[in-house]
């Protein structure tokens, strides 16, 4: 898969033993109510779409729902409905997956990892191509503390990949860059992190940024994320691992925080364009953190007129 003149295309699809008109197929959908999930639903029309979902409910005309928790053993159905679900699944797409950066609860590792590698159990009982939606910075890393909670995101990202081809299942692994709303009516399940920093910007709250200007900033509408996924899904592709990216069609970072600011001119919000600072100059080592507070306590002290410890005196 590639992006050419902005449009993403897959080549040469390695296609299943199943025959093209072999009969109208189903498909096992996690995360439908997710961002990517939400806006893939609609694209499978011409599937019938099983959705497992724990809490928010989906419909459609070609779609039935299926409670139970990816967390679980057998999706956490009971073993009739697991062997049933199996029976008549012929694809597995699993977007299904915890994105907040900050959670220190255990559910990074819980829903991303182990979840998916029951949902990899799953199709292997369903003799099913498991079509695994990832992250494409998956090998993110980061020098010190900086983009730590990020880090563990993406390492528990790369650990579901690891889950999936460790699984034996013929599989599809695909990696989006940043996923905003569609490309055409901005609508999106849930705000991102990108969304954040628009709320940030718009508040006055960015007055800098500690980013080289010239940087790209890859992201890629819902829509074009759903119609890849389904455009694999649909040519029954069963192996690879695929990019889905704006590529050289991304934003540099000045240009994408000028698009927001003349956005928010246009609603007649006042905001100044944010200072681009190098990161080196950005980023300080933090001193040793007992020494700082109690020379934060001593200063408070004195101008609290509390007499100074003898030894300083003394100096």
């Amino acid at each position: 898969m590639r992006v050419v003149d902005g449009t993403v295309q897959v080549a040469r699809p390695h296609i299943t033993g199943r025959a093209p008109d072999a009969g109208r197929r189903t498909v096992l959908l996690t995360g439908a109510s997710g961002v990517v999930g939400r806006a893939l639903l609609p694209r499978l029309r011409d599937l019938d779409v099983a959705c497992l979902v724990h809490r928010s409910p989906v419909s459609g005309p070609n779609v039935t729902t299926v409670l139970g928790d990816i967390a679980k053993p057998m999706l956490g159905l009971t073993e009739q409905a697991y062997a049933e679900l199996a029976a008549k699944v012929d694809a597995v797409i699993h977007c299904a997956a915890v994105t907040d950066f900050g959670r220190t609860d255990g559910s990074l590792e819980t829903t991303n990892i182990a979840g998916t590698a029951n949902v990899a159990a799953f199709a292997a009982a369903a003799n099913a191509v498991l079509y695994h939606v990832s992250t494409a910075f998956v090998h993110t890393k980061a020098d010190g503390d900086r983009g730590r909670t990020a880090i563990g995101y993406a390492a528990s990202k790369s650990a579901a990949e690891e889950a999936v081809r460790s699984s034996g299942v013929p599989h599809v692994i695909l990696r989006p860059s940043v996923v905003i709303g569609d490309s055409v009516t901005g609508e999106i399940a849930a705000f991102q992190g990108l969304h954040k920093v628009v709320a940030g910007m718009f508040a006055g709250t960015v007055p800098m940024i500690p980013f080289d200007p010239s940087w790209p900033i890859d992201f890629v509408p819902a829509d074009v994320v759903a119609d890849a996924i389904a455009c694999v899904v649909e040519n029954r592709v069963s192996e690879g691992e695929f990019w889905i990216s704006a590529g050289d069609k991304a934003l540099r970072l000045d240009e994408g925080v000028a698009v927001v600011i003349e956005f928010a001119r246009s609603l007649g919000v006042s905001i100044d364009m944010p200072r681009f600072v190098p990161p080196d100059v950005f980023v300080r080592p933090l001193p040793d953190q007992r020494e700082s507070l109690r020379n934060s306590v001593k200063y408070w002290a004195a101008q609290k007129g509390y007499a100074q410890p003898k030894t300083e005196q003394a100096a």
